[in-house]
C-alpha cells in the first residue's frame, strides 16, 4: 500500500464505509425496536422517545471516553 492515504485499508474496520455500515445495521435493528417499545408506554410523545435514546446514546459515548482515558 506504500502508506498512500488515498488507498482505503479494506482490513480496517473503522474505515468511513465499515463504520456507515454498522451504524445503519444499528439503526435498522436496535434502535428501531427501541423505538417502538418506548414509543407504546402510556402518554409518550415521540419527542419523548427520541430524548430517552439519545440521552442513553450519550451515556454510552461518555462512559466510552472514560474508559478509553
Amino acid at each position: 500500500m506504500d502508506n498512500n492515504p488515498n488507498i482505503a485499508d479494506l482490513s480496517d474496520m473503522n474505515r468511513p464505509t465499515k463504520l456507515a455500515e454498522r451504524f445503519s445495521e444499528l439503526y435498522d435493528n436496535e434502535w428501531t425496536d427501541c423505538f417502538e417499545v418506548l414509543g407504546k408506554r402510556p402518554g409518550s410523545t415521540e419527542k419523548d422517545t427520541i430524548q430517552i435514546l439519545l440521552n442513553v446514546c450519550l451515556v454510552i459515548g461518555n462512559s466510552y471516553q472514560l474508559l478509553c482515558l
